[in-house]
């Protein structure tokens, strides 16, 4: 290996063994320093991987990680028939908060987020899809647990309003869900593309509920 090459990478060389006991201590340590490396490796892939996936306002994961716990449940469902549900939770206050005051509009959609949890189960995974909306997978999810989801979301976000100034603002949901399909397979872009496509549609106080089709394409 040339002086240069050694210079470049941060090389230090290393003297000509003269003995095998010599040989065999370059070698641990040659050893210990990859496994050191391999190590350091692995952990900058996981950051890389929770960066890639998590909402840098709330913490939450953003539509990348809520992808990840879609296909989850989907694998789930097309190994044993456990039925699931995606659902969106629009908050079209936040919006209009975020054009009237960036500073207060974050920490409401920091309120927000931390409401939805707190109503949901520990097995849910809520994330982040955009400025006043947020995603939820719902792993054992049949068409009847809907109205009891939706009933406690609502309940819990509306008794809890976010203070913005001197203001109580209320933060009134409208909810689309699109159910698993029981005959499968059940595709994650397919059910993202298929609630984002109904979410206009949504209104407070009148869920709007699919059941995803079975993909021929």
């Amino acid at each position: 290996m040339t002086d240069d090459v050694q210079h470049e990478f941060g090389l230090t060389p290393r003297p000509v063994p003269e003995t095998l006991d010599e040989a065999k201590s370059q070698i641990a340590d040659l050893q210990s320093e990859l496994e050191k490396a391999l190590f350091e490796s692995g952990v900058l892939r996981l950051q890389l991987d929770m960066l890639s996936s998590t909402d840098t306002l709330t913490g939450m994961p953003n539509l990348n990680g809520i992808a990840q716990a879609l296909e989850k449940a989907a694998a789930r469902a097309d190994r044993s028939g456990e039925p699931f549900g995606l659902m969106s939770i629009e908050i079209p206050v936040l919006e209009k908060l975020r054009e009237e005051d960036p500073d207060e509009h974050e920490d409401a959609v920091r309120h927000a987020g931390a409401m939805i949890t707190a109503c949901l189960r520990r097995l849910d995974t809520v994330g982040r899809l955009e400025e006043g909306a947020f995603l939820v997978v719902l792993p054992m999810l049949g068409p009847e647990g809907v109205k009891a989801v939706t009933q406690r979301s609502e309940r819990l976000l509306l008794q809890t309003p976010v203070a913005v100034g001197e203001e109580a603002l209320r933060l009134t949901p409208a909810f689309t869900i699109v159910l698993s399909n029981p005959d499968g397979p059940n595709e994650p872009h397919r059910m993202l593309k298929e609630l984002t496509a109904a979410m206009p549609r949504s209104r407070p106080g009148s869920p709007v509920i699919l059941h995803t089709k079975t993909s021929v394409d």
